[in-house]
């Protein structure tokens, strides 16, 4: 049997998370805004525009493209899968919802110099820069000591939720992906799913097969 892998995205998502999930052998299940209630085996936040600094009890200091509806639905699905011990892998934007949701916060808008490594081109593709990535750590099984990967953010992980350890790092110390100690939580800041490989780079779709693996085990338990 297949898992079911319930993918929260924004309205306009390109079914490339979709196709990455089939890929690696289980069941997409898309929407945006999707019943915390409905039957699903784990959980992918996927990419979208910023939550609602009021989810960690701050003023708005840069935050755009604000989905209020999406924020409520996306921390009641952590909640779930925290409480039921259902794996969760978030991206980009479910990177930063998945450590707000644990009770860490977030940079509402990097400076300057940050910003110009990490926000889009102005024809709205992706930058590139090298990250590095501690030892034994999905990452580090997957790709090693480092990697270069795809960058879409203005906003990024500061002080980290409970539970939660920094596993890849830019050069400025941009935290670029996490784990938690003990549930099956796996988050990164850049588009895996936008990643082929065909360019010489590394292939994202490692990250999908890893996680795929895990939510099998999870449901062998």
């Amino acid at each position: 049997m297949k898992p079911k892998i319930l993918i929260s995205r924004s309205p306009e998502s390109s079914g490339l998370y979709e196709a990455a999930v089939e890929k690696a052998g289980g069941e997409a299940l898309s929407y945006h805004c999707p019943d915390p209630a409905m039957d699903f085996d784990a959980l992918i936040l996927a990419g979208g525009g910023d939550m609602d600094p009021i989810e960690f009890e701050e003023p708005n200091l840069g935050s755009v493209e604000i989905d209020r509806p999406r924020d409520q639905v996306e921390l009641a699905l952590v909640s779930r899968c925290v409480n039921e011990n259902k794996p969760i892998l978030g991206i980009c934007r479910g990177h930063q919802v998945l450590n707000i949701a644990l009770g860490g916060n977030i940079y509402q808008d990097m400076n300057a110099p940050m910003v110009a490594i990490h926000a889009q081109e102005a024809d709205g593709s992706s930058r590139f820069h090298p990250i590095g990535i501690g030892i034994y750590t999905m990452l580090h099984q997957l790709y090693g000591e480092e990697m270069v990967v795809n960058s879409s953010h203005h906003q990024a992980v500061r002080d980290l939720g409970q539970g939660l350890y920094k596993t890849a790092w830019d050069e400025n110390g941009v935290v670029e992906a996490l784990q938690h100690g003990s549930l099956p939580i796996w988050t990164v800041q850049f588009h895996p799913e936008q990643m082929t490989g065909a360019d010489g780079g590394p292939d994202g779709q490692k990250i999908f097969d890893f996680f795929l693996d895990q939510c099998r085990k999870n449901l062998g338990n």
